[in-house]
C-alpha cells in the first residue's frame, strides 16, 4: 500500500503549500502527523505488531480473570443433605448423602448445619467463609464491588493518570496495584477483608481496561486501526474461555487470584519494554523522548526509513492534560460527545439485558461463559472488516438494526424445542452479533474523536456511563415484565431508534489523523456538526503544532 493512497487532508493541503516553498528552498522538507509517519513506516510494520500482541497477550487477556471471576466466586454449589447410617457392622458412626427435597435457601438454612453438605470438593468463597445462611445480599455485594465503587472510580482516576503522566507509567502503576490486590484477595482471611482487595481491583484492572486500548491505538495507522482493534479483541475472547476452563477444573477461587497476580506482575515487567505513546509524547512536548522512540520504531522494522532529525514543530503550551472540562467550553463539542455517551450506555444495557434474557446455553455457568468468549470473537472480526470499509456510522447502523431486528422477532413466542423457541435464539443473535460488535465500533469512533490529552480520561468517562447502563438492564427488564410480558423488547426497540438518529448527527472519523489537542480538535468538531467536511484545521496555513518534522 502506498504512502500517497493514505495521505490525510491536512497532509495534503501542506503540501500543496509546499510545492511552492520548495521552488524557492531546496531545503525544504515536508511535515508529518504521527498517523501519516506510520503509514510510511508501513501499516503492518514489524513494531506496531509487537506492540499490539504484547499488550494483547499479557493486557487483554488477562482483564477477563478480573471482570469475571466474582461472578464464578461466588457462584453458589450444590448441596446435599445427609442422615445417619442405620447399620449394626460398623463401628464408628456414618452418613449417607442425598438428595435435599428443596435446595432453596430459606429451607437449607433452616436445618442443623450438621445435615447437610456442598456437594463439591472444591473451595468456594461462599463455603468457605459460611455466607450461605447469612445475609443474601452478601453474594451480590462480592459480585458488585469489583464494579462498583471499584471499577467505577478506577476507570476516571486512570483515565486521568494515563493523560496527566503518561500511557506507560499509568498502565504500570495501575497494573502493579492489580498485582498487590489479588494477592490480597487470595490470602484473604476474612470476607471484609476479600471484600477490601476486591474493591482495590476494581480500581487498578479495571480501570486500566480502557487505558491499555488507547495505548495500544496510539501506535497504529488509521487504515488499519479497527482491524487492530478487532484483533485485539480475539484475545479478550480467549481469556474469557481460560478464565471459565480454569475455574472449572481447578475448583478453588484463591488459585483464580494468584493467577491474575501472576499475570499482572508477567504484564507490568513485559511493558518496560514497550515505549511510551508517541502521540502522548507529541502533546506533552517530550521532544528527546519522542527522537528516541520513534528511531527504536524504525529499527523493529524490516522496511526502514531515513531518520536524519525528528523533531517536534515548537507549541504552545496547555493545560489540557486530563481536563475533561474541556468538552463542556463548547455547545457543539458537548453535544457529539454526549451522544458518543449515549450509544456507550445504550451497548451496555442492551448487552447485558440480552445476556440476561438469553438465559444458560449449557447448564454449567462456566461452559456458558466459555461459548459466549466463542461466539464473540468472529462476531468482532466482522466488525473490523465493516468499520474499515464502510466507515464507523454505517457500521454502528447495521448493529443497530441487527438488534432492532431480533427485538421485533423476539415479541412472537414460538416453541421450537423443549429448551428453546424462537425468541431465545434471536435473543442471543442480538447479544451477539448486535451488541458486542456495536462495543468495538463505539471504542474506535470514541478514540477517534477525542484529542490525545484527554483522550484516557474522556474514554474512561464513557465506559463510566456504560457501566450505569449495564447496572440498570435487570432493573428495567423486571419493571417492564410487570406490565407487560414482552414490553422491554419495545423499549429495546425504542431506544435503538434513538441510537440511529444520535449515530446520524455523530462525525465520521473513519480516514481522519488522530488529534493531539483539544483547541485542533476543536473547529474540526464543530464543522463536522453542521455537515461541512471541510473542516478549519485542514486549510492552508493552519496551525502545525504537534507535527514531526521528518527529514530523509
Amino acid at each position: 500500500m502506498t504512502e500517497e493512497s493514505h495521505v490525510s487532508p491536512q497532509r495534503t493541503a501542506r503540501n500543496n503549500s509546499a510545492d511552492d516553498k520548495s521552488l524557492l528552498n531546496s531545503d525544504y522538507k515536508p511535515e508529518y502527523e504521527v498517523d501519516e509517519l506510520y503509514e510510511r513506516m508501513g501499516n503492518t510494520a514489524r513494531s506496531t505488531c509487537i506492540i499490539i500482541f504484547l499488550i494483547s497477550l499479557f493486557g487483554e487477556m488477562c482483564a477477563p480473570f478480573g471482570v469475571i471471576a466474582p461472578i464464578l466466586q461466588t457462584e453458589v454449589p450444590g448441596v446435599e443433605c445427609l442422615k445417619e447410617c442405620n447399620s449394626t457392622v460398623l463401628t464408628e458412626p456414618c452418613v449417607i448423602a442425598y438428595p435435599c427435597p428443596n435446595t432453596s435457601r430459606e429451607y437449607i438454612c433452616e436445618l442443623p448445619r450438621e445435615s447437610w453438605r456442598w456437594n463439591n470438593s472444591g473451595r468456594s468463597l461462599i463455603s468457605e467463609f459460611n455466607l450461605y445462611c447469612k445475609n443474601p445480599l452478601y453474594v451480590s455485594v462480592a459480585q458488585l464491588i469489583f464494579f462498583i465503587p471499584g471499577m467505577a472510580i478506577g476507570l476516571i482516576f486512570t483515565g486521568y493518570l494515563s493523560d496527566k503522566i503518561g500511557r506507560k507509567k499509568g498502565n504500570m502503576i495501575m497494573m502493579s496495584g492489580a498485582c498487590i490486590a489479588s494477592l490480597g484477595m487470595g490470602f484473604s482471611v476474612s470476607f471484609e477483608m476479600f471484600l477490601v482487595f476486591q474493591a482495590f481491583l476494581g480500581l487498578t484492572l479495571g480501570g486500566t481496561m480502557v487505558t491499555r486500548v488507547v495505548w495500544m491505538l496510539e501506535f497504529v495507522a488509521e487504515s488499519v486501526r479497527a482491524y487492530a482493534s478487532a484483533i485485539s479483541a480475539q484475545f479478550f475472547c480467549i481469556g474469557t474461555v481460560l478464565v471459565a476452563v480454569a475455574d472449572f477444573y481447578l475448583q478453588d477461587w484463591r488459585l483464580l487470584d494468584f493467577i491474575i497476580a501472576v499475570y499482572s506482575f508477567i504484564y507490568v515487567l513485559v511493558m518496560v519494554v514497550v515505549p511510551e505513546s508517541p502521540h502522548w509524547l507529541v502533546t506533552n512536548q517530550k521532544t528527546d523522548e519522542l527522537n528516541k522512540v520513534i528511531k527504536r520504531l524504525n529499527n523493529m522494522n524490516t522496511k526502514k526509513i531515513s531518520l536524519e532529525e525528528i523533531k517536534v514543530v515548537p507549541v504552545k503550551k496547555h493545560n489540557e492534560s486530563g481536563n475533561i472540562c474541556l468538552i463542556f467550553s463548547d455547545v457543539r463539542t458537548f453535544t457529539t460527545l454526549l451522544g458518543i455517551m449515549y450509544q456507550w450506555f445504550l451497548a451496555s444495557f442492551l448487552y447485558y439485558a440480552f445476556f440476561n434474557l438469553a438465559g444458560l446455553i449449557s447448564g454449567v455457568i462456566n461452559w456458558n461463559i466459555a461459548i459466549m468468549g466463542i461466539l464473540e470473537g468472529p462476531c468482532i472480526l466482522m466488525a473490523g472488516l465493516l468499520t474499515t470499509k464502510l466507515g464507523r456510522k454505517v457500521t454502528l447502523f447495521i448493529m443497530l438494526g441487527v438488534i432492532i431486528l431480533s427485538s421485533m422477532i423476539s415479541l412472537f413466542d414460538v416453541t421450537i424445542t423443549k429448551d428453546w423457541d424462537l425468541r431465545r435464539i434471536f435473543t442471543l443473535i442480538g447479544s451477539k452479533f448486535g451488541t458486542g460488535p456495536m462495543f468495538f465500533v463505539i471504542y474506535i469512533l470514541t478514540l477517534e474523536v477525542l484529542p490525545t490529552s484527554i483522550r484516557s480520561i474522556g474514554m474512561s468517562t464513557c465506559s463510566f456511563i456504560g457501566r450505569l447502563g449495564a447496572g440498570t438492564a435487570p432493573l428495567v427488564i423486571k419493571l417492564c415484565e410487570q406490565a407487560f410480558s414482552n414490553l422491554h423488547y419495545v423499549v429495546f426497540i425504542g431506544l435503538c431508534v434513538v441510537g440511529i438518529v444520535v449515530a446520524y448527527l455523530l462525525p465520521e472519523t473513519k480516514g481522519t489523523v488522530l488529534k493531539q489537542t483539544f483547541s485542533s480538535q476543536h473547529a474540526g468538531l464543530t464543522d463536522t456538526a453542521k455537515g461541512n467536511n471541510k473542516q478549519k484545521d485542514e486549510e492552508i496555513g493552519s496551525p502545525k503544532f504537534h507535527s514531526i518534522k521528518l527529514v530523509d
